[in-house]
């Protein structure tokens, strides 16, 4: 977990992990080393699973549904991960479901 009194977010960028979306970099105040959060799912098949709003980069945003009734359920499944500054689940509700 990072700490927003240890990091300062930099930017967004398009995971190069199979398996997610997005990757949020994060600046080490001290080092200034960086690292990154990945973020949204994307299936063992290569489909991504959809978000409500892609408002990261937009490379998404055909797999946006709009649907008010699943975005609901999204954030009561991902309620227990707390949303945690400068977590996978923060970056997700920010940028995917928002």
């Amino acid at each position: 977990m990072y700490s927003k009194k240890d990091y300062r977010f930099d930017r967004i960028i398009k995971s190069k992990r199979a398996t997610k979306k997005y990757a949020a970099v994060l600046i080490n105040r001290i080092s200034g080393r960086s690292v990154k959060v990945h973020f949204g799912g994307v299936r063992a098949n290569g489909i991504p699973y959809d978000q409500y709003y892609d408002s990261a980069l937009e490379a998404y945003s055909k797999y946006n549904h709009e649907d008010k009734d699943r975005k609901r359920l999204w954030l009561l499944r991902h309620a227990k991960d707390g949303f945690k500054p400068y977590s996978p689940s923060y970056f997700a509700r920010k940028y995917l479901w928002n």
